[in-house]
């Protein structure tokens, strides 16, 4: 029996939950101290805002960018306070204006849609009293707001996931999955008391990295990775595919396939083209073309390759 499309969307307001995560990142805005004159509060916030929206640590010392940071003071929407004491604000920038110029001096916009990182930390300071801990995340959170990427925050323990020796990747991944991230970084800390580093593992989609480095380097790698990552996705051209599913055994299977063909990192849009019984076939638009595609779903426990049946350019046999 044919379905109609309408009838899907209406499945997709039934909260079908996606196997990736992203999140819109605030880009253009920054908080700093009000104890200053306006043209110094709008310099200082957009030079967070520059790394932010470049995915450069050091953009706001770049030299193709020092005319958009000597104007910073044009690109301000406003202001409006970020404490109750009113010691620091919050500067709004016309992101629209912002990202024109930045794309006119040569350089490359990571878009605001960024990745969830589950952040796993094991051994050393991680271990111990909850004053440390606290002491160790603050660290990280305070670095990944710099860099504009959100993160997540556990215990190995909480998420079922071994607290000594490493962490295998299909363990960490399908850890990611159930807490709604996107990408884990695990940070092996059993050196650092002794005067060692932290050793940062980055696993998710076509990334498997590691180096060692601070609290600071683990997530100031991550987001050094992430950002030439979607830069490289944003410039590719689009691609359109027809991609078939088999086993997909009720309305609501069908949303949530739906679901998580939009969340793939490179995917511009899904539309279901046909659908008949167990069987559908979406038209997606993407920027990582077939092998991209088929990587990021084949990376979950819910696909498997298959021969198309109906005219597609790829096919998958769904497991719910």
């Amino acid at each position: 029996m044919r379905i109609l499309i309408v009838s899907l969307i209406a499945a997709l307001a039934l909260g079908a939950t996606s196997a990736w995560a992203t999140r819109q990142v605030r880009i253009y805005e920054a908080n700093v101290s009000s104890q200053t004159d306006a043209a110094v509060q709008a310099q200082a916030a957009l030079r967070q805002v520059l790394v932010r929206a470049t995915g450069a640590r050091d953009a706001a010392n770049d030299p193709a960018l020092a005319g958009v940071l000597a104007q910073a003071s044009q690109y301000v929407l406003g202001t409006r306070p970020a404490n109750t004491s009113g010691s620091i604000v919050t500067v709004l920038f016309d992101g629209g204006a912002l990202e024109r110029d930045i794309t006119a001096a040569g350089r490359t916009i990571w878009p605001a849609e960024r990745r969830i990182v589950l952040l796993v930390l094991t051994g050393g300071p991680a271990s111990g009293a909850f004053e440390t801990r606290r002491q160790v995340e603050g660290t990280l959170d305070a670095t990944a707001n710099r860099r504009g990427i959100p993160i997540n925050s556990v215990r190995p323990e909480a998420a079922n996931l071994p607290v000594t020796g490493d962490i295998p990747a299909d363990a960490a991944l399908s850890a990611a999955q159930r807490l709604r991230a996107d990408v884990v970084l695990v940070g092996y800390g059993d050196a650092v008391p002794n005067g060692g580093t932290w050793r940062w593992v980055l696993t998710g989609t076509g990334i498997n990295e590691t180096w060692n480095g601070s609290l600071e380097d683990g997530v100031n790698g991550t987001a050094d990775i992430l950002s030439r990552n979607a830069v490289a996705i944003a410039a590719q051209p689009d691609q359109s595919l027809l991609v078939e599913f088999d086993g997909v055994p009720t309305l609501k299977e069908y949303a949530r396939v739906a679901d998580m063909l939009d969340a793939v990192m490179g995917v511009r849009s899904v539309q279901l083209a046909e659908a008949a019984g167990p069987r559908a076939t979406f038209a997606v638009v993407t920027r990582t073309g077939i092998d991209g595609l088929q990587s990021a779903l084949l990376a979950t426990s819910h696909f498997e390759r298959i021969d198309p049946k109906a005219g597609g350019t790829i096919a998958f046999r769904y497991h719910p």
